[in-house]
């Protein structure tokens, strides 16, 4: 397993695998039992984004399994890729 802290995501950058930037991380969703990451939901940048369920408040939640990488970047695929 590997170990991940939250600052690191902090307002990280997105790009999808293809290259396309996103937007950036806003926050992470958790679970409280296990303390394993659910979801990211990231602030999209201003062009259009899909393939991504949304929030009412308009940001993109991608689900954990959806990571593919985190360096300067989070690398994320759309779910069923």
């Amino acid at each position: 397993m590997v170990v991940v802290l939250a600052k690191q995501f902090s307002n990280k950058p997105v790009l999808s695998a293809d290259g396309a930037e996103l937007g950036h991380v806003y926050n992470l969703t958790m679970d409280v039992k296990t303390g394993a990451l659910e979801s990211v939901l990231i602030e999209p940048s201003d062009q259009a984004v899909s393939g991504f369920e949304t929030t009412d408040n308009g940001r993109l939640r991608v689900p954990a399994r959806c990571i593919d990488d985190l360096s300067d970047f989070l690398i994320v695929r759309k779910p069923g890729e």
